[in-house]
């Protein structure tokens, strides 16, 4: 990667700005990383006057030097959830700063230079690789979900439910070994990645694609799977750098605004069938039947969370 390749990283706030502060602390003598965006998601709490006392001691450390991680902060005008405001970071990103990589990042993860460092060089040697991302590990350092398969609607439907997703585990996932080789030689061709942390390479992608990266119509959940199938109908690529990771704390500013998993899982479904009805094309018949699989679903994890108090 040359010297004055520009990278910038977008963190999506909402009533988490503790959680926030720490990951663009831990960036703030970054060598690889120009510009670090925050985008305050219209919080209902105090994030936004901490955010900007923050910002403050963050320029007074990090005068406007081009060798210093330099910190943009701005809000959202309503809480349009995870890709609204992404899309937001990014469009700022594009207008202002001129990246030639995006990085997307929840507050709640550990990202380090050399990983950042790895992704970006994957991406580079993929003439067609538009967003990549490294494997993912627990604060405990225990390996963790790091990619998907672009099911069929009857598999994503067994990876829904809690029995069926145990049942037919071994269908539902391509193993990591079996997945395409990226340009690389190392890293693996996938249809998703969490969106937890990935970088894009603007480059793949022309202004107007850019500004339609997220789509806005789903608040929470699938936006992943929805970028993996743009990307796909584009001809792009997703990569995971196997031998590269980063930390997640999972849902660790998700659980601050939803505390009941059954009201989670609510929102994952109508995703889903948002996913379904506009990427796969689902019919008003076979709607019906996800619509009846996932009723089922959810009254499953009520019982199993709300009766029996089962976590998982």
């Amino acid at each position: 990667m040359d010297a004055d390749t520009n990278i910038c990283a977008v963190i999506l706030n909402y009533n988490d700005a503790q959680t926030t502060m720490k990951l663009t602390e831990s960036w703030k003598n970054s060598k690889v990383i120009r510009n670090i965006i925050i985008v305050d998601n219209c919080s209902t709490d105090d994030s936004w006057e901490k955010l900007g006392e923050f910002k403050e001691e963050f320029a007074s450390d990090h005068p406007d030097d081009p060798d210093k991680v330099q910190l943009h902060l701005f809000r959202t005008t309503e809480n349009g959830g995870y890709g609204s405001g992404n899309q937001a970071g990014i469009d700022y990103a594009v207008q202002y700063l001129e990246p030639d990589y995006i990085i997307i990042a929840n507050p709640d993860v550990q990202v380090s230079d050399a990983c950042i460092l790895r992704v970006a060089d994957a991406l580079e040697k993929q003439e067609d690789g538009a967003v990549a991302s490294a494997m993912v590990v627990d604060v405990k350092g225990q390996s963790s979900f790091s990619y998907w398969d672009l099911q069929s609607v009857w598999l994503d439907l067994l990876d829904t439910g809690l029995v069926t997703r145990r049942l037919f585990r071994a269908f539902l996932k391509t193993p990591l070994e079996k997945l395409p080789l990226a340009a690389d030689g190392v890293s693996r061709m996938v249809g998703a990645l969490p969106g937890s942390f990935f970088m894009v390479k603007t480059g793949c992608f022309t202004p107007g694609d850019l500004k339609e990266l997220f789509d806005k119509h789903v608040f929470l959940y699938y936006e992943e799977k929805i970028l993996g199938q743009k990307l796909k109908q584009m001809g792009l690529k997703e990569l995971l750098v196997t031998d590269a990771y980063y930390v997640h704390a999972h849902s660790v500013s998700i659980d601050k605004s939803y505390t009941k998993i059954s009201d989670k899982q609510k929102l994952l479904h109508k995703s889903k069938l948002y996913y379904y009805q506009h990427y796969l094309k689902l019919g008003e018949m076979e709607l019906a039947v996800a619509k009846a699989f996932l009723a089922v679903v959810l009254t499953e994890v009520k019982f199993l969370t709300g009766v029996l108090k089962m976590r998982w």
